[in-house]
Formats: C-alpha cells, sequence, structure tokens
C-alpha cells in the first residue's frame, strides 16, 4: 500500500527542516527555505587541473592546477527564501599525447549561492597548471581560488606546485588541497627531479611533500602535518592527520577510501558541520602504484596517482619511459601535473568540482 502524495512530501518537508543535517548540492539548482531559522551556507569552489607533458627527446615538466576557495555564513532566513546555487566545475583534465606538444590545464569554475536581499557567497575556482619544456627554467602552479562574501569564512585554496625542467627529466608538481573552516589550503609539492618524479598533493591544511631528488616523489599532506619531501628515494610518508598519527584513518578509526575493495565509501566523516569533518591522513608517495588518501588530505607523487579524501589535491606523475596520470580529486582540489618520456601519453586528472552545502543551526 502506498502513501498518499501529500503525506510523503509532508515527511520530506519535515526532514529538510531539520537542525544540524547538511543538504549536499553537486549540481547547480534553486533551493526553497522550509522553515524560518538560523542557517549555515557553504560554498566550495572547484580545482584546476595540472598541465601534461610527453616527449620523447628534451624531456618536461609540468605544474599542478591550484584548489578551490571555501566560503562559509551563517545567517537567519525566513521561509519560502529561494537560494540559487550555482556550482563550478573542475578544470577539464589535459592530455599530450605527441611528443614536445604540452597541454596547460584548465581553471576550475566559480561556485556561487545568492539570493534576494542577500550577500552573494561567491568561491573562486583555482588556477591551471602549466607544461614546460625549457631547460633550467620553473613554471608555478595555479593559484588557489579566491572566496568573497562569507560572514564567517573568506578561504584561499592552495596553490599547485612548480615544475622546474632539468635536463631530460619528466615529472609534475601536486595540486593545491582546497580552502576550507580551518583556512588557507595546502599547497602541492615540486617538482625539481633530475630524472622522474612527483609532487605531493596538499591537504586542507598542509603542503604536499616537495620531489627534489633523482627518481622520487613526494608524500601527500595529511590535515595534521605536510607530506615528506623526497630527495633521493622513492617512496615518501604522507602526512599524518588531525591526531598526529601516521595513518590514512579519520579520526574515528575509519580509513574511508576509494579503492573498489574498501567497504567504506570515500566522503566527508559527519552530515553535521560537515567541512569541518574532515581528519585524515595522507597517502605515501610510491614509484609503483596508486595509494588514497583520507579526508581532508592529499595523495602523494606516483607514476599514476591516486584518488585524495574531499578537499585534498592530488600528486604529480612521472616517470621516464612509461604512460603516466594523475587523477581527479573528489571535491575542491587541485590535480597534479604529469610529465613522461619515451613513451606517451602524460594525462593530468580533472580538478575536484565545487560543491554547496545547506544546514539549519538554528
Amino acid at each position: 500500500m502506498s502513501l498518499p502524495v501529500t503525506l510523503v512530501e509532508s515527511a520530506l518537508a519535515s526532514i529538510r527542516a531539520r537542525k544540524g543535517v547538511a543538504l549536499f548540492f553537486p549540481a547547480t539548482a534553486s533551493y526553497t527555505i522550509p522553515a524560518s531559522g538560523w542557517y549555515r551556507l557553504s560554498a566550495l569552489g572547484a580545482g584546476g587541473s595540472g598541465g601534461a607533458i610527453f616527449t620523447t627527446t628534451t624531456g618536461g615538466t609540468s605544474s599542478g592546477g591550484g584548489g578551490g576557495a571555501y566560503v562559509e555564513s551563517e545567517i537567519y532566513l525566513t521561509k519560502d527564501t529561494v537560494l540559487d546555487i550555482t556550482i563550478g566545475a573542475g578544470g577539464a583534465s589535459v592530455a599530450s599525447s605527441v611528443s614536445g606538444t604540452g597541454a596547460n590545464g584548465n581553471v576550475g569554475g566559480v561556485t556561487t549561492i545568492a539570493w534576494a536581499g542577500g550577500t552573494i557567497l561567491s568561491a573562486g575556482g583555482g588556477g591551471r597548471g602549466l607544461f614546460n619544456v625549457t631547460n633550467a627554467s620553473t613554471v608555478v602552479g595555479g593559484v588557489g581560488g579566491s572566496g568573497s562574501g562569507g560572514n564567517l569564512v573568506n578561504a584561499t585554496g592552495g596553490a599547485g606546485g612548480a615544475g622546474t625542467h632539468t635536463t631530460n627529466n619528466a615529472g609534475g608538481g601536486g595540486g593545491g588541497g582546497s580552502g576550507s573552516p580551518y583556512g588557507t589550503g595546502g599547497a602541492g609539492g615540486a617538482c625539481s627531479t633530475t630524472v622522474a618524479g612527483g609532487g605531493g598533493g596538499g591537504s586542507i591544511t598542509f603542503a604536499g611533500g616537495a620531489a627534489t631528488g633523482t627518481t622520487s616523489h613526494g608524500g601527500g599532506g595529511g590535515t595534521g602535518g605536510a607530506g615528506a619531501a623526497a630527495a633521493s628515494t622513492t617512496t615518501n610518508a604522507g602526512g599524518v592527520n588531525r591526531l598526529l598519527i601516521a595513518s590514512m584513518s579519520s579520526i574515528d578509526g575509519i580509513f574511508r577510501t576509494t579503492t573498489s575493495t574498501s567497504t567504506v565509501g570515500p566522503g566527508f566523516e559527519s552530515l553535521t558541520d560537515p567541512f569541518r569533518a574532515l581528519s585524515g591522513g595522507g597517502s605515501l608517495a610510491s614509484a609503483t602504484t596508486s595509494i588514497p588518501s583520507g579526508p581532508g588530505s592529499g595523495t602523494g607523487g606516483a607514476i599514476n596517482s591516486g584518488i585524495p579524501g574531499p578537499l585534498g589535491g592530488s600528486g604529480g606523475g612521472g616517470r621516464a619511459g612509461a604512460t603516466v596520470s594523475s587523477a581527479t580529486p573528489i571535491f575542491g582540489g587541485g590535480s597534479g601535473g604529469t610529465g613522461s618520456s619515451l613513451t606517451g601519453p602524460s594525462t593530468s586528472g580533472a580538478g575536484g568540482a565545487g560543491l554547496a552545502a545547506v544546514e539549519r543551526i538554528g
């Protein structure tokens, strides 16, 4: 027996009016406030994508994309106020398949929340990464997005990691973490290897580790510490979680991973004030495999970097003699730059998409 439509609609209205549960908006929409009260409005800009370069001769590097901004307000809204929510798209991924023909990344889109008579919340997208084939030169990473209109938080995204070209090297800087209630996002790790490597992705607070050795990769930034830099080895530790424990798990002990074998999917740790419920650690760097990170953290540099937790940036990718790619962040973070030599293609991930949330708090 089915319930009358009026009863179903009434039940849904009651759920929507309930305090303390955030409603997420991953796509552009209009939302009508169901009951007068105090609301927390959160807007997250989209991340930029990293650059990509494949070359069999001169070598090259690329820089990572910047993280999106985060904007937050707590405001009293009356029943039937209409929120117009626009979600920014992540910067599109790019690929380099013809030797010596690189591709610059793309800028992330702006996320806004607007309503009649109110101050528009605007969370800017992260800037794009660039490719580089000029020896002894550096290209900077994409700038972090900037935000405006929030009465509590207007946090800038983290910058993408720079890419320095040395003779015949292949690599990419890490993507920047997004802004958050904790402040400016962590920067992606820079890459200046002499053979191959990639910088780690930034977290919501701390930077990814730099890749500075021969064939080496930097660790991803964690919510409690920066990723380890890579001076001469291929595997370096990711940043610790918010309990300062060397683990990718959240502070509740759960690892919300993106791997297909996980029983717990990636995401936020709570539907109450979700953008503050991010406490995972960053993943270590790896020359052989992709490793995902915990919520709010970046992934380590790798041949093919793993998917970061929400708001984290992905690591840069670099390898001599193989295809290489950087993962697409879940929300807000920038993707790492990539560089490969001898065989292609070299592919950056897209920037993390924007997101908005509405939560009744009083």
